[in-house]
């Protein structure tokens, strides 16, 4: 099997090219309808619409079933990774909308930043800079109060998938999600202080966090509680319980003015 096009060399003329790859994300949104290929030739590397692939062509339902059954297992694949993302958006549409998000993402907009992070970190075909694109863009929604980036930061910088790993960031960006009211993110943030991971190990803390994602209809985060309260002595479930309230109402007011703050920096014409 070869990996040899039809599509011309536009340096040569050479139909000896093979399929290339993407050097950034933004290269890839900005050339929509295009593909890079390599000039197997005189090394030229072009963008250009992919011609129909050399070679015989025997066999085509085949290939055809081949291709459909290709399409499935990465839909399939895709669902697994995001399922149980309270952020999660259909990956089809995701990578449909990353044009104008780009746009948008320039122009400070922190959802915007968070969806072509994702839209990113989803593409099978990412390359180490449109990886580091993805964090970048992570970082910047992050710092401007976006939860749902501080979470997959935080996520990142604890699995050191895609990033170094760091957990003093995992713990910065999950508690500050935590602490914004995101839910999930007081699931994330209780999980670290059960298992120690950034910070001194704490079943009464990790309690707490479980008991306020709980609280706002998590259902993990109920799980987790449940969980975890069979383990603790019965004066420290009581120590617990109160101290999963008495932080709620500055917290609550914290998440608001993080709100705020995301809104006044949105450019003019984005805002409602």
């Amino acid at each position: 099997m070869t990996n040899l096009t039809r599509t011309a060399c536009t340096a040569c003329g050479s139909t000896e090219t093979r399929l290339s790859r993407w050097r950034s994300h933004d290269e890839r949104v900005s050339n929509p309808g295009l593909h890079p290929f390599r000039c197997g030739q005189c090394g030229h590397r072009f963008l250009a619409r992919a011609g129909a692939p050399a070679g015989r062509r025997k066999w085509p339902m085949v290939v055809a079933g081949a291709a459909a059954l290709l399409v499935l297992a990465i839909v399939g694949a895709t669902l697994f990774v995001v399922a149980g993302d309270e952020h999660a958006m259909d990956d089809a549409a995701q990578i449909a909308a990353v044009a104008p998000n780009l746009e948008a993402a320039r122009n400070g907009d922190p959802e915007a930043q968070f969806r072509l992070a994702r839209a990113a970190l989803l593409d099978p075909e990412r390359s180490k800079e449109a990886t580091r694109e993805a964090i970048e863009w992570l970082q910047r929604a992050a710092e401007a109060g976006h939860t749902g980036a501080m979470i997959h930061l935080g996520k990142l910088y604890k699995s050191g998938i895609g990033t170094p790993q760091n957990y003093d960031l995992a713990v910065r960006w999950l508690g500050d999600a935590a602490r914004a009211g995101s839910a999930e993110g007081m699931v994330e943030f209780g999980r670290l202080h059960r298992s120690g991971v950034g910070v001194k190990q704490d079943a009464v803390q990790a309690y707490v966090w479980f008991n306020r994602a709980a609280a706002a209809l998590n259902m993990e985060g109920v799980q987790e509680r449940d969980s975890i309260a069979i383990k603790l002595a019965p004066e420290d479930l009581k120590r617990a319980q109160a101290l999963s309230l008495q932080d709620e109402a500055p917290q609550q007011a914290e998440g608001s003015a993080r709100a705020q703050r995301a809104a006044s920096i949105l450019p003019a014409n984005t805002q409602p």
